[in-house]
């Protein structure tokens, strides 16, 4: 059997005189930590996914049988040690014991199968395919893939958690998040703030923190006034506009990190115009992402040049031939797909259409915004005429269910840690793919299933180079997380991963 066994190592620290270990003080009791979210929690149940900022909060509640640490390595969560079999298919999970949910009951292997059971969107989404899971004893799971997967991987993601069985009701209906996170919840104001209190019965080292009020303050600029004016002490993704003044703030500490997420534009490939590969090359040669990193966004972040993997990620090919900004052969590729412009308004036509389509992007992104307004500008240098649509979540889940849509502008999207799970939002079976390639989808099976990492690291090499070259989405940016705290907020660690906050070792102190 191949062993997956994470061993943690206790060091006894043996200080000197005048060698202290202590804690610093802090000054006063009132260890109430204000943070600035761009978007209020819409949901606290393991059913739906959580968007926008609603991750940040989740993690303080919820926590994962698998995390990660600062540099994205896998450790221990609420299970110490896993295993897996020699077919790649079944996991074993030893969980860690002693472990309260927030009303008392007891975390063990009937949780871990009720998180993952048939109520969790992570099983109903069939984002993780489980052929069945159970409980071998108290604390320990097995896991029964549909194939060779490597599952720990998927078991970081703070959207997919362990919840306690009892927040659900006799009649099936949810009653509030149950988590055994450091932190619980005690009140929500809809559209105002969410005020956590610290979990005193928490398994791990308890927080210093009493408590962490998230207050929800949808505008960017608004956000950071709140912040130099001492409103808030921490604002989670700093607009990067806004950077630079922060960083000549001496009361301010801005916090950068380059993280796993990627903005792309998502092609429809299933209508017209983007039916046609010679059109979606077309688009990745008008976007100029240099200029976008440079202009756009003050020189925050890395430009992607059509790179679907951020340099942090895993299995992610430094040596691949990117995509260099050139209208004239953007043109050049539009004409040879049947589109030219005419009648000299600008604008390409084909068979008397004009190439018009639509960018559509979510409400909660200014970046986006931003960056769909230089996609705009740069398009129409090609020929191409592209609308903005600025849509509530709902709304554009609808229009892409029933594949109404041109483009959509996203950023991350299976993209919870190091792993390169990302490529499965073109595999042809997903709920997210707008892309149908066999050989593509071949790949991603085959990447995913083998077990050696030479040869794993080949074929996600093919995959990245496949996206290139066929363009079911073109990337644009390597998000660069940004976080800004004000001096008083001691002991933070900014890390690469997404959406993930960590708050282990903060503490105020005046």
């Amino acid at each position: 059997m191949k062993k997956w066994t994470v061993l943690i190592l206790v060091f006894a620290l043996l200080c000197l005189p005048g060698c202290s270990q202590s804690k610093p003080a802090v000054s006063g009791d009132n260890q109430v930590l204000h943070i600035g979210i761009g978007t209020d929690v819409a949901n606290w149940d393991i059913i739906q996914f959580p968007d926008g900022d609603a991750r940040f909060v989740w993690s303080q509640i919820y926590e994962t049988l698998v995390r990660l640490d600062p540099d994205l390595k896998l450790i221990p969560g609420l299970a110490e040690s896993w295993d897996v079999d020699d077919s790649g298919r079944v996991w074993t999970f030893h969980l860690r014991e002693g472990v309260k949910f927030h009303n008392g009951t007891p975390f063990n292997a009937d949780a871990v199968v009720y998180s993952y059971g048939e109520r969790a969107n992570v099983t109903k989404a069939k984002t993780l395919q489980l052929e069945k899971i159970e409980a071998a004893d108290d604390y320990t799971v097995r896991f029964t893939c549909v194939r060779p997967i490597p599952l720990p991987t998927y078991l970081t993601h703070v959207a997919w958690p362990i919840a306690s069985p009892s927040s659900i009701d006799a009649q099936g209906n949810f009653t509030g998040p149950v988590g055994t996170g450091p932190f619980k919840l005690a009140q929500q104001l809809k559209g105002q703030e969410i005020k956590l209190v610290r979990n005193d019965d928490y398994w791990g080292e308890k927080s210093r923190l009493e408590q962490v009020v998230f207050k929800v303050i949808p505008d960017a600029s608004t956000r950071m006034i709140a912040l130099t004016s001492g409103d808030i002490d921490m604002s989670i993704k700093v607009p990067e506009s806004e950077v630079k003044v922060l960083e000549k703030d001496a009361s301010i500490t801005v916090h950068r990190k380059l993280s796993t997420f990627t903005d792309f534009l998502q092609f429809n490939c299933a209508r017209p115009p983007f039916d046609d590969v010679k059109v979606r090359k077309a688009v990745a040669y008008a976007i100029d992402s240099e200029s976008i990193v440079k202009n756009i966004l003050d020189g925050i972040g890395v430009a992607a040049r059509g790179r679907a993997y951020s340099p942090v990620m895993m299995y992610s090919d430094g040596n691949l031939p990117l995509y260099t900004a050139d209208s004239n052969k953007s043109k050049e590729l539009l004409a040879a797909a049947g589109f030219k412009d005419t009648d000299g308004d600008g604008i390409v036509e084909k068979n008397g259409q004009p190439l018009k389509i639509d960018i559509l992007i979510s409400t909660w992104s200014s970046r986006q915004q931003r960056e769909a307004e230089a996609c705009q500008a740069q398009l129409a240098q090609a020929g191409i005429k592209a609308d903005i649509q600025v849509l509530e979540t709902a709304a554009m889940e609808q229009l892409e269910s029933q594949g109404k849509f041109d483009v959509i502008l996203r950023t991350g999207f299976f993209v919870w840690g190091p792993y390169p799970h990302h490529v499965k939002i073109h595999y042809s079976k997903n709920y997210k793919s707008h892309y149908n390639n066999e050989s593509y989808d071949r790949l991603v099976e085959q990447a995913e299933a083998v077990q050696d990492g030479d040869k794993k690291a080949q074929l996600y090499s093919q995959i990245q180079k496949m996206i290139l070259d066929e363009v079911p989405a073109y990337y644009i940016v390597h998000e660069e997380k940004t976080v800004a705290t004000r001096n008083r907020v001691k002991g933070y660690q900014i890390s690469a991963e997404d959406p993930w906050l960590e708050l282990d070792g903060v503490y105020l102190q005046d």
